[in-house]
C-alpha cells in the first residue's frame, strides 16, 4: 500500500473533526431547519446547591443541539427511506407502502386491537359521559359524541406486513361504541363505519398520506352523516350532500408525518381542498372567551358562526383539529354554532355550557385519543 493510501483515510477523518470542531466555535455552516414538533431541549442553569440533575439534563440538550445534528438526521432519514423504505423514526412515523405515512407508538397499539378497555374502564367512561348528558340535557340542549377514525382504519392495507396483523379487529373506540349502544343512553354518532363504507366505493382520498389527519372532503362527508343522525330529533335542520360543494386540488409539500422525518421535499402531498369562500352564508362571530395561556393555534380556541335562520337550532361543539374541515359548512347548517378547541382536553365546559344554551351539545374526540376519556390514562399513550 502506498505511503498516500495509508494515511488517507485516517487524515480525512482527523480533517472532519477539525472542520466540525472550527464550525461549532465558528458557525460558518448553515444547517437546515427541521419541523420537529416539539420544543428542543433549552440549556439548563448550573446550581452548585442541586447538582444532580444537571448531566441529564444537559444530555439531552446537547443532543438537540449539537452541531451538524440536522444535516446527520436529514441524511439519516433519507438514506432509510430511499435505500431501505425504513422510518429514521420508528418510535414516531411508520413508512408505509406508496408514500404513505402513518403515526405510529400509542395508535399502533389501539389499531392492532393489543390495547382494549377493560370492563371497569368501559364502566367509567360510561359514568362520566351520562354525567355529560345529564348535565348538558338539564340546561335543555341534546348531547351527541362523535368518534373520527383512525388513518389505519380505513387504509391499512398501505401499512407495512409487520403491523398488518391484527389482535382484534375491534378497536378500543369500536368497543366503547357498542358498550355504550348495549348499555347507555349516550346518543354515538359513529363516524368510523361510514367512512369505511365510502372508502370502497370512493376514488378520493379520505386521509392525507404524510399527515394523520382526514381530507376535506372525508370532513364534509362526515357532517353529512351528522346532520342526517341530528335530523332525528331536529327535523328543521337541512340535508347536506358532501358533493354539492367545491374543492380545488392543490400540491403542498410534505404535512406533518413526512416534516418528522425530514422529507417534507421528497413527499409532495396532493389533495382536495374546499374552497372555503364559495357559497357559504354563515358570519363570524366574537367569542367572549379567553384563550388559555400558551394554547398553540390562538385564532381557533373559540370559532362562533351565525346565520339569519332563527328557526334553526344553537349548536356547540367542543372539538379537536379534525372539525378544522366541518366548521364552515356546520356553520351553515345552525341558527348559531360555537366551536371550542380546548387543547385535546375533551372536557364539558359546563359554564359555557350554561351560558351559550345551545340546543345541540357536540363532544368531539378522535379515535387516538379516546383514553382521553378516562381519569387514569394509560402510562404508554402519547401523541
Amino acid at each position: 500500500m502506498s505511503p498516500i493510501k495509508k494515511y488517507l483515510l485516517p487524515g480525512a477523518f482527523l480533517a472532519l473533526l477539525f472542520f466540525h470542531g472550527l464550525d461549532a466555535c465558528i458557525g460558518f455552516v448553515s444547517e437546515p431547519q427541521l419541523r420537529e414538533r416539539r420544543a428542543l431541549a433549552e440549556r439548563p442553569k448550573l446550581d452548585i446547591n442541586n447538582l444532580d440533575p444537571f448531566p441529564k439534563a444537559y444530555e439531552a440538550y446537547y443532543n438537540d443541539h449539537f452541531n451538524w445534528r440536522n444535516y446527520f438526521i436529514r441524511a439519516s432519514t433519507f438514506l432509510n427511506y430511499h435505500a431501505f423504505r425504513n422510518s429514521a423514526l420508528p418510535d414516531k412515523v411508520i413508512v408505509g407502502k406508496d408514500g404513505w405515512l402513518f403515526r405510529s407508538g400509542f395508535q399502533m397499539e389501539m389499531y392492532s386491537g393489543r390495547y382494549r378497555f377493560s370492563k371497569e374502564e368501559l364502566a367509567a367512561i360510561q359514568t362520566e359521559l351520562e354525567y355529560r348528558q345529564q348535565t348538558v340535557e338539564a340546561s335543555g340542549a341534546r348531547y351527541y359524541l362523535i368518534i373520527p377514525p383512525m388513518k389505519a382504519q380505513l387504509y391499512g392495507d398501505f401499512l407495512p406486513e409487520t403491523y398488518a396483523r391484527r389482535i382484534n379487529s375491534e378497536t378500543c373506540a369500536e368497543q366503547l361504541i357498542r358498550h355504550l349502544r348495549e348499555h347507555s343512553t349516550v346518543q354515538v354518532i359513529d363516524l368510523i363505519q361510514p367512512l369505511k363504507a365510502l372508502q370502497k366505493t370512493t376514488d378520493r382520498k379520505l386521509f392525507l398520506q404524510t399527515d394523520h389527519h382526514w381530507t376535506d372532503y372525508a370532513g364534509v362527508y362526515s357532517v353529512q352523516v351528522i346532520i342526517d343522525e341530528l335530523r332525528r330529533d331536529f327535523p328543521a335542520l337541512q340535508p347536506i350532500q358532501a358533493d354539492q360543494y367545491d374543492f380545488a386540488t392543490v400540491t403542498y409539500e410534505g404535512l406533518s408525518l413526512a416534516e418528522m422525518l425530514g422529507l417534507e421535499n421528497e413527499l409532495p402531498e396532493t389533495l382536495e381542498v374546499l374552497k372555503r369562500h364559495t357559497g357559504f352564508t354563515a358570519r363570524n362571530g366574537t367569542c367572549p372567551y379567553p384563550i388559555p395561556t400558551g394554547f398553540p393555534f390562538p385564532e381557533e380556541y373559540c370559532i362562533l358562526k351565525q346565520t339569519e335562520q332563527p328557526g334553526l337550532p344553537k349548536m356547540m361543539m367542543v372539538r379537536e383539529s379534525f372539525a378544522n374541515p366541518m366548521i364552515q359548512v356546520l356553520g351553515d347548517a345552525f341558527r348559531e354554532s360555537i366551536f371550542l378547541f380546548d387543547s385535546w382536553k375533551h372536557q364539558l365546559h359546563e359554564d359555557i355550557v350554561t351560558r351559550e344554551k345551545p340546543d345541540i351539545y357536540i363532544q368531539m374526540i378522535w379515535e387516538g385519543m379516546i383514553y382521553k376519556l378516562l381519569d387514569d390514562q394509560p402510562e404508554q399513550a402519547d401523541w
